[in-house]
């Protein structure tokens, strides 16, 4: 992230196109909740394309879901797990998001609540939900997908999400499930599904192809290529 004192902060991922990650979507004069915020990076580069933003992540770590293995803490121990995520994870986002608003003297708001609270909230409220890079960390997304749509008048917005190329109704594990360390991804949704469930929600969808450079790879900077989801409201 690139704030205006001429700071750059390296994370796990670079994004030098934002337009073409969120699909050409326009953002401008568009009121926009951005769903698993994190450190804002979303939501100020929504915002410095002319929106209103809404940022929203998790409360408390009561709302994380981790995927079961004997070995793993969350399993035999919630309580320090939660801990545990608590301060070394959802605390210094939280700090990163309130840091960089501060550096980009934003005027976007930030929520944090249950992903589950979105059903309670009015419907049709933001003309845009943005939900990047959180799909995979949840344990119901199908169900989380249909929060997104009931809050939003024009899109919903999944960008860079590995999805499944088959047309069936099909969800299957991200990883193989052998690895105890990674208990923190779920699944990955089929074409096919997300099409259905969009279309029950009333929205077309179409497929765009985003580009990422993941910093974190052990060879080195690798320069990844996902699809990136841009549902729009039938009239």
């Amino acid at each position: 992230m690139s704030f205006p004192d001429g700071e750059t902060v390296k994370g796990s991922w670079t994004i030098d196109d934002f337009d073409h990650y969120i699909g050409g979507y326009d953002l401008q004069g568009k009121t926009v909740l951005d769903v698993g915020t994190a450190s804002g990076f979303f939501a100020f580069k929504a915002e410095q394309a002319g929106a209103t933003v809404t940022g929203f992540d998790a409360a408390t770590t009561h709302e994380f879901r981790h995927f079961p293995f004997e070995q793993s803490l969350s399993y035999r121990d919630i309580v320090t797990s939660r801990e545990v995520w608590e301060r070394e994870n959802l605390n210094p986002i939280k700090n990163s998001w309130w840091y960089a608003w501060k550096k980009f003297d934003s005027r976007s708001r930030c929520v944090y609540a249950p992903m589950a609270e979105l059903y309670e909230w009015p419907v049709q409220i933001f003309d845009v939900v943005m939900a990047g890079a959180i799909v995979e960390h949840l344990s119901d997304p199908v169900y989380a997908i249909g929060a997104w749509a009931r809050l939003a008048k024009e899109a919903v917005l999944i960008p860079f999400t590995d999805v499944l190329p088959l047309d069936e109704l099909v969800i299957h594990p991200i990883t193989n499930l052998d690895n105890p360390n990674i208990f923190y991804v779920w699944w990955h949704l089929s074409r096919g599904l997300y099409t259905k469930i969009f279309d029950n929600l009333g929205f077309n969808i179409a497929f765009t192809q985003a580009h990422a450079l993941h910093n974190d790879d052990a060879s080195g900077p690798r320069l990844a290529t996902r699809p990136s989801i841009i549902a729009t409201r039938r009239r």
